[in-house]
């Protein structure tokens, strides 16, 4: 798949507000351009799993995890270390994961029938908010994936409702990169 932008604009509702684009963005850069007051930017794909206690069996791209409490399940992209090493029982880091079937809550995962390999947190997708000082944006204050039901065909964004401010025009740009 090519790359894909989408520039457009909407209007505030005072509550979340889904954008459809024909794709999920990977990010999404949002102006309120009535006050000028709020510049949101969300990275939201691919989604970043933290990782501790990675075990003697290596996780590597191409693997899919599977919480062993949650069921959740997500195909790695990439593993990020930082610290540690998988010899050692102690690796930590990042796995990149394209799509997620599910929340990952903190607890181990397993790859095919090896099990308890690592123990990962929860799904993060990163936001920051740019007023007087940059900030770390969350929840309803934020711009999150919009991924429609199965087979809708309607993706796109959904910008928080304290972003989405009632009656304000919110100019916006979604990127989504070659695959």
């Amino acid at each position: 798949m090519k790359g894909m932008i989408k520039i457009g604009v909407t209007v505030g509702n005072g509550a979340a507000l889904n954008v459809e684009c024909g794709f999920v963005p990977d990010v999404v850069m949002l102006f309120n351009v009535t006050d000028g007051d709020l510049i949101t930017c969300g990275l939201l794909g691919p989604y970043i799993v933290p990782f501790s206690s990675g075990g003697t069996t290596e996780i590597v791209a191409g693997d899919k995890i599977v919480g062993a409490t949650s069921g959740a399940q997500a195909w790695v992209r990439e593993v990020l270390e930082y610290s540690g090493t998988w010899a050692g029982g102690d690796a930590a880091g990042f796995f990149v994961v394209d799509m997620i079937s599910g929340t990952f809550q903190s607890e181990n995962v397993d790859v095919g029938s090896d099990t308890n390999l690592a123990t990962v947190t929860a799904n993060v997708v990163h936001n920051v908010a740019i007023a007087a000082a940059a900030a770390s944006a969350t929840g309803t204050s934020a711009i999150s994936r919009y991924e429609g039901s199965t087979g809708s065909g309607k993706k796109g964004f959904t910008i928080g409702s304290v972003i989405a401010e009632e009656a304000k025009a919110l100019r916006y740009i979604a990127f989504r990169g070659d695959e």
